[in-house]
């Protein structure tokens, strides 16, 4: 069983390290932080975490979801996990 993970977010630098460390490698292949117009460094650390992040301008937390679904379309998974 494929399993990703999305995280929708919006300046979530401090919090994102501690919930991405918490992600168990051996089950998720992939997580997806939707950065949500972050004015702080949430890319920037998603990625040094090894999350792939998509970035969605138009603000809300549907929109965030819905861009990261639309990257997972390209090879989809099993289950996706909203964090």
């Amino acid at each position: 069983m494929i399993v990703d993970v999305v995280i929708p977010a919006l300046d979530e630098e401090d919090a994102l390290p501690e919930v991405l460390r918490e992600i168990p490698a051996s089950v998720v292949r992939q997580v997806v932080v939707a950065d949500n117009g972050s004015s702080d460094g949430t890319a920037a650390v998603a990625r040094a975490a090894g999350a792939v992040v998509v970035s969605e301008p138009e603000r809300g937390y549907g929109a965030a979801c819905l861009k990261a679904l639309a990257y997972l379309a390209a090879d989809p998974p099993d289950v996706v996990v909203f964090l």
